[in-house]
C-alpha cells in the first residue's frame, strides 16, 4: 500500500509526533527522507551532535507522565495471536511487529496444515510492517527462530534491517525460543528458514537459551538478555564490535522479575512484566515496570502501570524506545481483545525525569463510609507505592462510637499492592480514656485485609501515620 498525501495526514493526527514517511519510503524502503529532523538527524547519525536525545540513568522518562495513545485505538495485525514485541525503524519510522503465525495457516511454499501450536513449538514467526496509521503494509515469515520477544531496527542501504533471535529448537510442548542473535533485511513476502544464508547469525554466549536482542542505534550500542528461566543475564555491547563478532561486554548483570518484554536506551535498560486479566488477576492487573542502571546493575525505579485498565484482556506485551522530531519516546503495548482473534494497543511517552524530587502521588483507599470516618479529609485512607514498599496512612474512628473489635477489618487492599505473605505494622491510638500503650497493631494478609489486634475494646481513633509493607 502506497501512502498518499491524505493517509500521511490522518497518519499525523493518529500518531503526531512520527516522523512522516513519504510516498517513495512506502513504496520500496530505498528512498532517503526529503527532510529529517533535527532531533532525529542527530540520532541517526545524519547530521548534529546525537547528545540531546540522550538519556542515562539520571535522566529518564517519566513512567508518571501521560502516555499518547499511538494510533488512536487498537489495531488488527496479520496474524490473531497475542503480539511479542515492536521496533521502529530510525529513517522511515514505519514498526515492526513480530507475532507467532496463527494456527491454520498455512505459507505458500507449505503443502500441509500443521497441528494446532506447532507454530509456537517450532518458533514460526509473522513480522508485521506497519504505517503511522495502524495499516499493516507487509509481512515477513521467519520459521524456527523463536518466540520473537526481542527486536532491533537498522536502516542500512534503504533497507530495514531487524535484529531477531534466532536457532531455536523445536518442543515437544510449550513454546521454542532462540539461542543465537540474527539480523535479516526486511523483504515483504518471504519466507526465511533459521539457518539461511539470509539470516546473519551471532552468538555471544554459546550454549545458552531464550536469548533475545535489543539494539540502540542512538547510542551504537546492542544488548542480549540470555539464560533459562529464573537465571537471566543482560548484555551491554558496543554495537559496532559485536556485528564484527567482538562480544566483550560492557555490562553485565543479573536480570530480576518475570519480564514480558524489554529494551535498552543509553545508560537503561527498560523491562515490563504482567499477564492479562483473569479471576486471579483482577482490574487493574499486575503490569510494572522496571528500570535498570546497566553501569551497577541495581533497578532504579519501580513503578505499577495505569495506561488504559479498561482494555479487554490487557495483557503487557511489547517495550521499545524510538525518535521522533519531539525527541525520544518510550513505546509500550498491550495485547488485547478477549475473546480473540487479539489486536494491539501501543502508547507513547516523551515525559523525562531526572530523578531527583520524584514525587509519588498518595492513592485513596476504598472504605465503608457508613462505618468508619477519617478524624478530618487530611486522614482519609490513602496508600503510596515506591519499588517494592506501600506505605498507608489514615485516622479513622467508628461512626457510631463503639469500642473497637480486636481482629476487625478495616478494608481491603487493590490486588496490586497485596502482599505475598502477611505481615505486621504498628500504629497509634487516640490517648482518650487509654491509660497504658498509646500503639496498636496492624496486620495486612495476602487477600488485602487491613485489619487491627487490640484487646483492650477502646474506642476513639486508630491511626496509622508511619505504617508500610513491601508488597
Amino acid at each position: 500500500m502506497s501512502l498518499s498525501r491524505r493517509t500521511v495526514l490522518s497518519a499525523v493526527v493518529a500518531a503526531p509526533v512520527l516522523a512522516p514517511v513519504t510516498p517513495a519510503q512506502a513504496a520500496g524502503h530505498r528512498a532517503a527522507p526529503a527532510a529529517v529532523p533535527a532531533a532525529l538527524a542527530a540520532e541517526s547519525g545524519t547530521g548534529g551532535s546525537g547528545t540531546a536525545a540522550f538519556l542515562d540513568a539520571r535522566n529518564r522518562f517519566d513512567l508518571r507522565s501521560q502516555p499518547t495513545d499511538l494510533f488512536g485505538g487498537e489495531i488488527a495485525l496479520k496474524q490473531g495471536r497475542v503480539h511479542q514485541q515492536v521496533a521502529f525503524d530510525p529513517v522511515t519510522g514505519l514498526a515492526y511487529v513480530t507475532q507467532i503465525i496463527s494456527d491454520g495457516r498455512r505459507l505458500a511454499d507449505e503443502t500441509v496444515t500443521l497441528p494446532e501450536g506447532e507454530r509456537g513449538r517450532r518458533g514460526d514467526l509473522c513480522v508485521n510492517e506497519v504505517a503511522p496509521d495502524g495499516t499493516v503494509r507487509a509481512v515477513m515469515y521467519l520459521r524456527g527462530v523463536g518466540h520473537g520477544g526481542g527486536l532491533g531496527v537498522e536502516h542500512a542501504d534503504g533497507r530495514p534491517r531487524l535484529w531477531i533471535e534466532t536457532d531455536a529448537d523445536p518442543v515437544t510442548s510449550g513454546f521454542a525460543y532462540g539461542k543465537r542473535v540474527g539480523r535479516v533485511t526486511f523483504t515483504p513476502d518471504a519466507i526465511v528458514d533459521a539457518g539461511s544464508p539470509l539470516i546473519e547469525v551471532f552468538d555471544p554466549v554459546p550454549g545458552s537459551s531464550h536469548v533475545t536482542p535489543s539494539v540502540d542505534v542512538a547510542h551504537g550500542r546492542i544488548a542480549v538478555r540470555h539464560g533459562a528461566p529464573g537465571a537471566e543475564e543482560y548484555r551491554v555491547y558496543a554495537l559496532d564490535a559485536f556485528t564484527s563478532r567482538t562480544f566483550t561486554a560492557l555490562h553485565g548483570f543479573p536480570a530480576r522479575y518475570r519480564t514480558q518484554s524489554w529494551c535498552l536506551y543509553g545508560d537503561l535498560v527498560y523491562q515490563n512484566e504482567g499477564s492479562a486479566y483473569s479471576s486471579t488477576n483482577p482490574r487493574p492487573g499486575n503490569s510494572w515496570w522496571n528500570v535498570y542502571d546497566v553501569t551497577t546493575g541495581q533497578i532504579i525505579e519501580r513503578t505499577f502501570n495505569t495506561t488504559a485498565l479498561d482494555l479487554s484482556h490487557r495483557e503487557t506485551e511489547s517495550l521499545t524506545v524510538r525518535q521522533t522530531p519531539d525527541g525520544p519516546q518510550l513505546v509500550f503495548g498491550f495485547a488485547t481483545q478477549e475473546p480473540g482473534p487479539r489486536k494491539m494497543a501501543l502508547f507513547g511517552i516523551t515525559g523525562t525525569t531526572d530523578g531527583t524530587g520524584d514525587h509519588v502521588p498518595w492513592t485513596e483507599l476504598d472504605y465503608d463510609t457508613a462505618v468508619y470516618q477519617p478524624n478530618s479529609s487530611h486522614y482519609v485512607p490513602q496508600y503510596r507505592q515506591t519499588g517494592n514498599r506501600i506505605d498507608i496512612h489514615l485516622r479513622l474512628s467508628r461512626v457510631d462510637g463503639a469500642a473497637w473489635t480486636n481482629g476487625e477489618t478495616i478494608l481491603t487492599l487493590p490486588p496490586h499492592i497485596r502482599p505475598h505473605r502477611t505481615q505486621g505494622m504498628v500504629g497509634q491510638i487516640t490517648g482518650a480514656g487509654v491509660t497504658d500503650s498509646l500503639t496498636i497493631r496492624w496486620e495486612v494478609t495476602t487477600d488485602g485485609r487491613l485489619r487491627i489486634y487490640d484487646q483492650r475494646a477502646f474506642s476513639g481513633w486508630i491511626g496509622l501515620d508511619a505504617g508500610f509493607f513491601t508488597s
